[in-house]
């Protein structure tokens, strides 16, 4: 899950951060970016914005309005010390508001409303590095074994587990992670291109499809394609 903290004090944005990453804990797999100004905003998608309503050099909710016109499906929070700017903001549809007076409360509500939203998701939880750690199962991208060693990549982390594929897949146990190989799982959901005997996945990864598992593939990828229509 990819967050952004956009807020031009710089003090403050510190302090939120530090807070979102303790809320964030043993809930959701984050990575956060921090803004003091919307000039670099627009080079990534995010699922979450933290957005302060009323800064020096912009307006927050025209910045939202142009997140939500490129990427609609964004959570908008916004962040504010002025709470009457909160009723000129409802017409973007935010997700939640912070006060800034009430940050740890307000934080508090945010992330259990935003764990009830994504309860619905699968998650594949393991222990890592002393740690129960959770990730989304669609933002698996694939797994890799070798030696005995299983590791899961995703678009923000690599995790490498002493356990074997076959293990690892009956545990996460979902129909989108099909094995390709003898060494590979993919996920279907990120499939951008499939060719003869290869497969391509969004982070531009290429695959070769082995000779055995290549009837299953076909039928898995099938079925996802028509299910979709």
């Amino acid at each position: 899950m990819k967050i952004a903290i956009i807020d031009d004090d710089l003090y403050f944005l510190n302090n939120i951060e530090k807070k979102i990453k303790q809320y964030s804990r043993n809930l959701f797999n984050i990575s956060i970016d921090t803004f003091t100004s919307c000039s670099l905003l627009f080079s990534k998608k995010y699922d979450i914005y933290f957005l302060d309503i009323d800064m020096l050099s912009s307006n927050g909710i025209d910045i939202a309005k142009k997140i939500k016109s490129t990427n609609s499906l964004a959570k908008i929070i916004f962040i504010t010390s002025h709470v009457d700017l909160v009723f000129s903001a409802i017409t973007i549809q935010p997700f939640y508001f912070i006060r800034k007076t009430n940050l740890d409360k307000d934080l508090s509500i945010a992330f259990t409303l935003l764990e009830d939203c994504y309860i619905e998701k699968e998650y594949y939880k393991f222990k890592y590095n002393s740690e129960i750690v959770s990730i989304l199962i669609d933002d698996i991208l694939y797994l890799e074994t070798s030696d005995h060693l299983t590791t899961i990549y995703t678009n923000l982390n690599q995790y490498h587990i002493y356990k074997s594929l076959k293990d690892i897949q009956e545990e996460i146990h979902s129909q989108n992670l099909i094995q390709i190989n003898r060494k590979t799982i993919i996920n279907i959901l990120h499939i951008s291109f499939d060719k003869k005997n290869t497969v391509t996945l969004d982070n531009k990864k290429t695959f070769k499809i082995g000779r055995t598992f290549k009837k299953n593939f076909n039928d898995a990828f099938s079925t996802f394609i028509f299910k979709g229509e």
